[in-house]
Parts: C-alpha cells; sequence; structure tokens
C-alpha cells in the first residue's frame, strides 16, 4: 500500500521535510508508511492532501474530512 494513494504532497517540491516530532521525511519516497501519513494529516500538516481514494480507504467518506480533535468543542451560550 502507497502512501501516495491515499495522500497528495502540495505547496512543496517533493523532498526532505524536518517534521518535529518526526525528524526528517522524503517525501520523494513512496514507502513512507501510509499510518505515519495519516497522523501527520490529523495533526494539521499543512503538505498533505487526501486523495478520493484515501477519503473513502482512510475515513470511510467521499466528502467528510476527518473532526480536528486539536480544537476544543465551543460551550454553549447561557441566555
Amino acid at each position: 500500500m502507497k502512501w501516495t494513494n491515499y495522500f497528495k504532497f502540495i505547496k512543496l517540491e517533493p523532498g526532505i521535510v524536518v517534521v518535529p516530532g518526526y525528524g526528517k521525511i522524503d517525501f520523494r519516497n513512496r514507502n513512507i508508511p501510509v499510518e505515519l501519513c495519516k497522523k501527520l494529516y490529523d495533526s494539521g500538516f499543512p503538505y498533505l492532501e487526501l486523495t478520493t481514494e484515501g477519503k473513502e480507504e482512510l475515513y470511510g467518506s467521499k466528502e467528510n474530512k476527518p473532526v480536528d480533535k486539536t480544537t476544543k468543542p465551543k460551550s454553549p451560550v447561557k441566555a
């Protein structure tokens, strides 16, 4: 399973990117674990975009992006 089936590298030329917490990742390499790319994407990594196949296979949806778990839900407004 190639990560490029599920994610598209965007905004930069594919190459080495230093990712805090993960070190250097060479996005020219087609053998990056899909789970690593999924973790990066879920954390808001700006250089990965889901493909249609990625949406369907990894998230079970053709339209919905996973909910950002890093933001806190807004508390209800009291009247």
